[in-house]
């Protein structure tokens, strides 16, 4: 009979999550068809290592690219915490949800330390667990 140990590292499962957090965003690209500056607000839907999801009023095509500015909320301003060339990989258009996907193309390493510390954050602030309140069935 063998003996296998297990270190940290073979049994553990590489971090790929994503934080759901709603932080306030800008968005804003170039129009292809007009060459016209287009900028949206909305809201992330979750933040990942390198890319998110956003809710956007606007939604920009598949493969353009998109100068996104994440905002933190401060004293009831929106304060920009960091800004990033993205591009978008994905739309869907439910007329409920419009959501972008979007891949961070630069500053990826100040992404990490920035956006997923404020996404953090943002969970510690909103998401409050009470145990006291009644379960209804």
């Amino acid at each position: 009979m063998s003996h296998l140990d297990y270190s940290e590292s073979s049994y553990r499962s590489p971090v790929h999550g994503r934080i759901l957090a709603n932080m306030p965003v800008r968005a804003s690209w170039v129009d292809s068809e007009s060459g016209e500056k287009v900028t949206a607000a909305g809201l992330t839907e979750n933040v990942g290592e390198n890319s998110t999801l956003v809710n956007l009023d606007v939604l920009p095509p598949v493969g353009s690219e998109v100068k996104l500015r994440i905002m933190q909320e401060e004293d009831g301003r929106n304060k920009s915490i960091i800004e990033v060339q993205t591009e978008v990989i994905r739309v869907e258009r439910d007329p409920s949800k419009p959501l972008a996907a979007l891949n961070v193309v630069q500053n990826l390493k100040k992404w990490k330390q920035v956006a997923l510390t404020a996404a953090e954050q943002w969970v510690h602030r909103h998401w409050q667990l009470n145990y006291e309140e009644e379960w209804v069935n």
